[in-house]
Protein backbone atom coordinates (compact mmCIF):
# COMPACT_ATOMS: atom_id res chain seq x y z
CA UNK A 1 0.00 0.00 0.00
CA UNK A 2 1.21 3.30 -0.72
CA UNK A 3 1.60 5.95 1.72
CA UNK A 4 0.68 9.34 -0.76
CA UNK A 5 0.87 12.67 0.65
CA UNK A 6 -0.81 15.86 -0.91
CA UNK A 7 2.05 17.95 -2.96
CA UNK A 8 1.69 21.67 -3.47
CA UNK A 9 3.48 23.54 -5.39
CA UNK A 10 4.71 27.25 -5.98
CA UNK A 11 3.33 27.84 -2.82
CA UNK A 12 6.11 30.48 -0.68
CA UNK A 13 5.81 29.87 2.79
CA UNK A 14 5.68 33.21 5.65
CA UNK A 15 8.94 31.97 8.11
CA UNK A 16 7.20 34.79 10.47
CA UNK A 17 4.60 32.26 11.78
CA UNK A 18 7.04 30.28 13.47
CA UNK A 19 10.35 31.78 15.85
CA UNK A 20 13.40 30.08 16.03
CA UNK A 21 12.76 27.66 12.97
CA UNK A 22 15.80 27.20 11.12
CA UNK A 23 15.03 26.65 6.95
CA UNK A 24 18.43 25.36 5.13
CA UNK A 25 18.86 25.45 1.66
CA UNK A 26 21.09 26.74 -1.10
CA UNK A 27 20.06 30.30 -2.57
CA UNK A 28 19.41 29.89 -6.04
CA UNK A 29 18.19 33.41 -6.17
CA UNK A 30 14.73 35.50 -5.63
CA UNK A 31 11.32 36.42 -8.20
CA UNK A 32 9.63 39.39 -7.46
CA UNK A 33 5.93 39.30 -7.26
CA UNK A 34 2.89 42.06 -7.11
CA UNK A 35 0.69 42.00 -4.41
CA UNK A 36 -2.11 44.14 -2.58
CA UNK A 37 -0.15 45.82 -0.48
CA UNK A 38 3.00 45.85 -3.29
CA UNK A 39 6.23 44.52 -4.78
CA UNK A 40 7.59 41.87 -3.26
CA UNK A 41 10.15 39.44 -3.31
CA UNK A 42 10.79 35.41 -2.99
CA UNK A 43 13.18 33.93 -2.14
CA UNK A 44 14.43 30.22 -4.05
CA UNK A 45 16.13 27.61 -2.41
CA UNK A 46 17.12 24.04 -3.44
CA UNK A 47 16.83 21.81 0.10
CA UNK A 48 19.01 18.70 0.66
CA UNK A 49 15.68 16.92 -0.18
CA UNK A 50 16.02 17.69 -3.19
CA UNK A 51 12.43 20.37 -2.59
CA UNK A 52 12.25 23.65 -3.75
CA UNK A 53 11.71 25.47 -0.94
CA UNK A 54 10.70 29.68 -1.63
CA UNK A 55 10.83 31.90 1.47
CA UNK A 56 8.59 35.61 1.25
CA UNK A 57 10.78 38.84 1.59
CA UNK A 58 10.46 41.01 4.64
CA UNK A 59 12.69 44.02 5.07
CA UNK A 60 15.06 42.92 6.98
CA UNK A 61 15.34 39.54 4.75
CA UNK A 62 15.26 41.92 1.68
CA UNK A 63 18.64 43.64 3.34
CA UNK A 64 20.47 40.51 4.60
CA UNK A 65 19.72 38.72 0.98
CA UNK A 66 21.53 41.97 -0.80
CA UNK A 67 24.53 40.43 0.40
CA UNK A 68 24.14 36.51 -0.32
CA UNK A 69 25.81 34.97 -3.62
CA UNK A 70 23.62 32.43 -5.47
CA UNK A 71 24.90 28.70 -4.99
CA UNK A 72 25.49 29.53 -1.19
CA UNK A 73 23.96 27.10 1.54
CA UNK A 74 22.10 29.61 3.97
CA UNK A 75 20.40 28.75 7.06
CA UNK A 76 17.44 31.31 7.48
CA UNK A 77 15.92 31.88 10.98
CA UNK A 78 12.98 34.17 11.93
CA UNK A 79 14.00 35.41 15.50
CA UNK A 80 10.45 37.26 16.09
CA UNK A 81 10.03 41.02 16.36
CA UNK A 82 11.99 43.72 17.95
CA UNK A 83 11.05 47.32 19.12
CA UNK A 84 13.59 49.49 17.28
CA UNK A 85 13.71 53.07 16.20
CA UNK A 86 12.78 53.69 12.59
CA UNK A 87 12.24 56.90 10.58
CA UNK A 88 8.60 56.56 11.52
CA UNK A 89 9.61 56.29 15.20
CA UNK A 90 9.53 53.01 17.55
CA UNK A 91 7.93 50.19 15.75
CA UNK A 92 8.12 46.23 15.98
CA UNK A 93 10.40 45.47 13.36
CA UNK A 94 11.26 41.76 12.28
CA UNK A 95 13.97 40.22 13.06
CA UNK A 96 16.05 37.22 11.13
CA UNK A 97 19.45 35.53 11.06
CA UNK A 98 21.24 34.43 7.79
CA UNK A 99 24.05 32.55 8.00
CA UNK A 100 26.32 30.62 5.06
CA UNK A 101 28.19 27.56 4.92
CA UNK A 102 31.46 29.58 3.85
CA UNK A 103 32.94 25.88 3.36
CA UNK A 104 29.79 24.94 0.66
CA UNK A 105 29.27 27.07 -2.55
CA UNK A 106 27.46 25.32 -5.90
CA UNK A 107 27.43 26.16 -9.38
CA UNK A 108 23.05 26.87 -9.75
CA UNK A 109 23.21 26.11 -12.98
CA UNK A 110 24.14 22.73 -11.86
CA UNK A 111 20.91 22.67 -10.11
CA UNK A 112 17.46 22.58 -11.15
CA UNK A 113 15.31 25.71 -9.78
CA UNK A 114 11.92 24.30 -11.10
CA UNK A 115 10.84 20.68 -9.93
CA UNK A 116 11.29 17.88 -12.57
CA UNK A 117 7.84 17.06 -14.44
CA UNK A 118 7.86 13.03 -14.80
CA UNK A 119 5.93 12.79 -17.39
Amino acid sequence: MCAYRDRKGGNAIDIKKEIDKPYEGVYLGFKGITTKIGEQKIYKFRMASGRLLEIYGFTMLNRVMENIITGEQCRITYLGTENVETKFGMKDVHQVKVEVDDEFQVNVEDIDDEPTTPF
